[in-house]
């Protein structure tokens, strides 16, 4: 499924990611899972939030002047189970399709984990994974 995800680019510096986590917090804003990465001067938090939050979440991190874009990316439910994940990424590859970045994490109180992919053809691999 495709699904809209949050890029905020932060200067790497101690305090910056709190200060966005604060920020949507103070706004009754949930992050359901993110990621930072970060180089030498500057690192950027990708963050994943409700659908029907995502447009209040873009607009207030903007507003804050933080340099942001919003992103589609493929949401995976992967079986929690030995190889699921090999045979998602084997499919990919089949095809051709490059992963630029990818993270996921593991839901608890379900069999599988959530899996978030920025694919270099968004809409092959979105295809792809809704047929597995």
């Amino acid at each position: 499924m495709l699904i809209r995800q949050i890029s905020v680019f932060l200067e790497n510096k101690q305090g910056m990611f709190a200060e966005i986590a604060r920020l949507l917090g103070n706004s009754n804003i949930n992050m359901k899972a993110f990621t930072v990465s970060e180089t030498e001067d500057f690192g950027i938090a990708r963050i994943i939030v409700e659908r029907d939050q995502i447009d209040r979440a873009f607009n207030l991190i903007k507003a804050n002047s933080y340099a942001v874009t919003l992103n589609r990316v493929v949401y995976l439910e992967c079986g929690n189970v030995p190889g699921a994940m090999a045979n998602a990424m084997e499919k990919l590859a089949a095809a051709g399709i490059s992963v630029e970045y990818m993270y996921a994490f593991a839901d608890t109180s379900a069999n599988f984990s959530r899996v978030i992919i920025r694919p270099d053809n968004i809409e092959l691999a979105n295809q792809i994974i809704q047929e597995l």
